[in-house]
């Protein structure tokens, strides 16, 4: 069945991409909000009455009005001063579309049926129906393990360096054994996602695999396991933990295969892919590779907005590494970067992660907390920016929120290579809050990952020290000496904290723990 194209006001809904388009680009939609107003202009000219939007947006799931109030709400968002307009409320009745409606058969090439790999050089993915154990005897289970499937399909397909294969596809494999490699052949497509849901007494377990198509290799497998029954809280919970992971691993090992094949002579894309896979190595030498790739994909193509996010992202690790200086000739540049970034590809989710990070270099803690909600906005799966809002938070003094978003990043991806970054966050914000004990323990991980990161060091040096552990806080102040030689109580006074008694807080630890004051 061909995909469609639906075209209304200045707005477009793309059923193969699961994408709003209006005027100025893609418009962020959840899942369920983009299945509500699909459903309303495949119906377009007549009242849609709630019981029937409820039936085809959560079929087999008893919801509340509420649930459909929201999403209604988030698609008059979505359409501006107009949604109003456009999605009328008829007393009593439900909801229609009030305005003309224009449908189409979506272009060669984006129809969701097989992929053109020539034509694209997005990773190509295909996420086979979920298989739900048990599902014959248990048609509820079944119909989760649909919905989680297609929200799966959706979550993946916000993501702008992906190209996925539409659900109407993917659901002509359902019940049958099919082989990743065959897949791969029939779409054309370079990954396979698959898994199965098992539920026992109170439990329900998801296991997901990602297989790479050409070679039958699996590239990565997880286990989720969660309490409760089949609620839609836990379905949004397993689709985060899905497009998060696969997110991550993809970048990597786009990466990795880019890095195989590099040349002096690289396009752009394999120049960028080879940074990805290096800024989230996270070394020394791999940051480096990582600005040296970018900069060279930047002089090929000065107005590519991922080489401009990507330098300014392998430049900011570097200085937060201590690599280079966390100086204001380093924030100045990851600021003109991250601006180029924006102005070139507002509607990625990444661009607003690294103008977070230049926001947090300028102790800008507010206007990094906006930025990483708008990447939210536009990929609500995004483990990244729950990560990294838990670091600004933590600069920031909010120890609570932090710890929150922190473990929220490491619950719904906890295979990312930059987790030590979460386990920072939550040594900090739980030293700020005198809970030394937890911040010696998330400390310890961080450096356990990154035995040379002066941050992570300091911290644990310092919550150690707190805890009366003078020896050991002792020896790890020698590891800051080394990893950052020359840094002293004074080198505190350049860090993004918000406010001067949380520095104060932390020179008191290093000072217990024998670091220099000058």
């Amino acid at each position: 069945m061909a995909s469609k194209l639906f075209h209304f006001e200045s707005f477009t809904l793309d059923l193969d991409r699961s994408r709003l388009v209006g005027p100025a680009g893609e418009v962020a939609l959840r899942p369920k909000s983009f299945d509500v107003v699909r459903h309303l202009l495949e119906n377009a000219g007549r009242v849609v009455a709630k019981d029937e939007l409820m039936k085809a947006v959560w079929p087999g799931v008893a919801v509340s009005d509420e649930s459909l109030a929201q999403c209604i709400s988030e698609v008059r968002r979505a359409l501006g001063d107009a949604g109003p307009r456009i999605v009328k409320t008829v007393p009593r009745r439900g909801y229609a579309i009030d305005v003309q409606v224009s449908a189409e058969a979506a272009a060669a090439g984006s129809a969701g049926t097989a992929h053109d790999a020539a034509a694209d050089v997005r990773a190509s993915i295909a996420v086979l129906p979920f298989e739900a154990v048990g599902g014959a005897q248990d048609p509820d289970l079944d119909r989760f393990a649909d919905g989680l499937s297609e929200d799966v399909i959706a979550g993946l397909s916000r993501i702008r360096a992906f190209w996925v294969i539409a659900s109407s596809t993917m659901f002509t494999y359902k019940g049958r054994s099919v082989d990743g490699r065959a897949v791969g052949r029939d779409l054309d497509v370079s990954y396979v996602v698959g898994g199965r849901l098992r539920q026992a007494d109170d439990r329900m377990r998801l296991t997901v695999q990602l297989t790479e198509t050409a070679s039958g290799r699996q590239l990565w497998a997880a286990t989720f396991d969660r309490p409760g029954g089949r609620s839609l809280e836990l379905q949004d919970d397993f689709t985060q933990c899905v497009v998060a992971s696969v997110q991550v691993q993809l970048i990597v090992s786009e990466g990795k295969a880019a890095a195989r094949k590099l040349t002096s002579a690289a396009p752009v894309g394999e120049l960028l892919a080879r940074s990805w896979e290096r800024l989230y190595r996270a070394t020394a030498d791999g940051l480096a590779e990582a600005v040296a790739s970018a900069e060279k994909a930047l002089r090929l193509d000065p107005n590519n907005g991922e080489a401009c996010r990507l330098l300014a992202a392998a430049i900011w690790h570097q200085a937060y590494k201590g690599h280079i200086p966390w100086d204001r000739a380093a924030a100045e540049r990851v600021a003109s970067l991250a601006q180029r970034a924006v102005l070139a590809e507002d509607a990625d989710e990444y661009t607003h992660w690294v103008q977070a990070l230049a926001h947090l270099m300028a102790c800008q803690h507010e206007r990094a907390t906006v930025s990483l909600t708008r990447a939210l906005d536009i990929n609500p799966s995004f483990s990244l920016a729950f990560g990294t809002l838990g670091t600004v938070l933590a600069w920031a003094g909010a120890s609570e929120e932090s710890i929150a978003n922190n473990r929220r990043a490491l619950k719904i991806n906890p295979g990312d290579p930059l987790n030590p970054h979460r386990y920072f966050g939550l040594a900090l914000a739980n030293y700020l809050a005198r809970r030394y004990g937890p911040a010696a323990e998330n400390a310890a991980l961080a450096v356990q990952v990154l035995p040379d990161w002066w941050l992570g060091l300091m911290v644990y040096a310092a919550s150690l020290a707190q805890t009366g552990r003078l020896v050991e806080a002792r020896t790890i102040a020698t590891d800051i000496a080394s990893a950052r030689p020359g840094a002293t109580l004074a080198s505190l006074a350049t860090l993004p904290f918000a406010r001067a008694e949380d520095c104060a807080h932390l020179a008191d630890g290093l000072r217990k723990a024998g670091l220099p004051e000058q």
